[in-house]
């Protein structure tokens, strides 16, 4: 199976995540901590780690002590990742938050080049241009006097996206050297830690972690259950991409995310408008689909 069914099919469940975070945080975050949604992360992270533990055939206990380690602290490095973001949606500069995520490519470019030798060809360059182009333009609101991106929003998306990039590399590193799914286990026990270390040592996110689940015990538990299982099957489809090419590339290819975002704002305003409405007029209409195209074009460019 080509690279690019598995790196497109992880930007579409993560912008069905991105859904699923702004109805939480909207419904059941509204003045609670959003960082309480890596303890959430971390929980379900426990349940998958068990789940591989029991139906893997591999041997998850064969990995080396220095790959363990590294892995482990990853797997917590993604958490945290997570913090700055959960943050940034939930301020009042939120429309500014996606864009900002299309650093990650400069990031891994970097990275990759540094440590894993890795390279892109200058078709790939331009068409990674386009995606970012695309997604910016699409994820622009127009109808407000001032298009801007405020300094603090910029901050917790710069610090998410480097962690993240950080993240994909030492992965692609340790899991080329071990096996996909020893990686994926060790990685999500990690992220497990950090949990653990939030509603353990920090009182103010085990007080309202507690309280929240004694307002809306069933609701938030499957709600958060679902959005974060999405969450996880991005993370295999993206994880298992960086193993067949460039981190980079695949970071690029997460570029068409904003696309897949404002398709499902669309269709939920149409069908579930009580989920998420968009706001939909002529000229929004007309800049995404300009977007759309555009996106389009890099994304063809992209997998010739």
């Amino acid at each position: 199976m080509s690279w690019y069914i598995f790196a497109f099919i992880a930007p579409l469940l993560w912008a069905i995540s991105n859904h699923i975070d702004k109805y939480i945080l909207g419904r059941y975050l509204k003045n609670t901590n959003a960082g309480i949604l890596a303890i959430f992360a971390g929980m379900v992270g426990f349940l998958f780690s068990l789940s591989i533990l029991i139906f893997s055939p591999y041997n998850i206990l064969g990995i080396g002590l220095f790959n363990g380690v590294l892995i482990v602290l990853n797997g917590a490095l993604l958490i945290i990742a997570y913090i700055p973001y959960y943050y940034a949606i939930n301020g009042k500069d939120a429309s500014s938050v996606v864009p900002l995520y299309q650093i990650i490519p400069i990031f891994s470019f970097v990275l990759g080049y540094i440590f894993l030798w890795e390279s892109i060809s200058l078709m790939q360059i331009i068409s990674g241009l386009l995606i970012i182009i695309g997604s910016v333009l699409i994820s622009i609101d127009f109808r407000k006097s001032k298009v801007f991106f405020k300094s603090k929003v910029l901050a917790l998306m710069a610090i998410s996206s480097f962690l993240i990039s950080v993240h994909f590399l030492i992965f692609k590193i340790v899991a080329i050297q071990e096996n996909f799914w020893r990686t994926v286990f060790w990685e999500y026990l990690g992220a497990v830690g950090v949990a653990l270390f939030l509603l353990v040592f920090i009182s103010k996110y085990r007080l309202q972690f507690i309280a929240l689940l004694r307002e809306n015990s069933l609701a938030i538990i499957l709600v958060n259950l679902l959005n974060e299982t999405v969450n996880i099957g991005a993370k295999l489809f993206a994880n298992y991409a960086t193993l067949l090419v460039p981190v980079v590339i695949v970071n690029l290819a997460n570029g068409i995310q904003p696309l897949f975002v404002f398709i499902i704002g669309i269709i939920l305003t149409i069908f579930l408008p009580f989920i998420n409405k968009e706001k939909i007029t002529k000229i929004y209409i007309i800049q995404r689909l300009v977007a759309i195209i555009i996106l389009f074009i890099g994304t063809y460019l992209l997998i010739i």
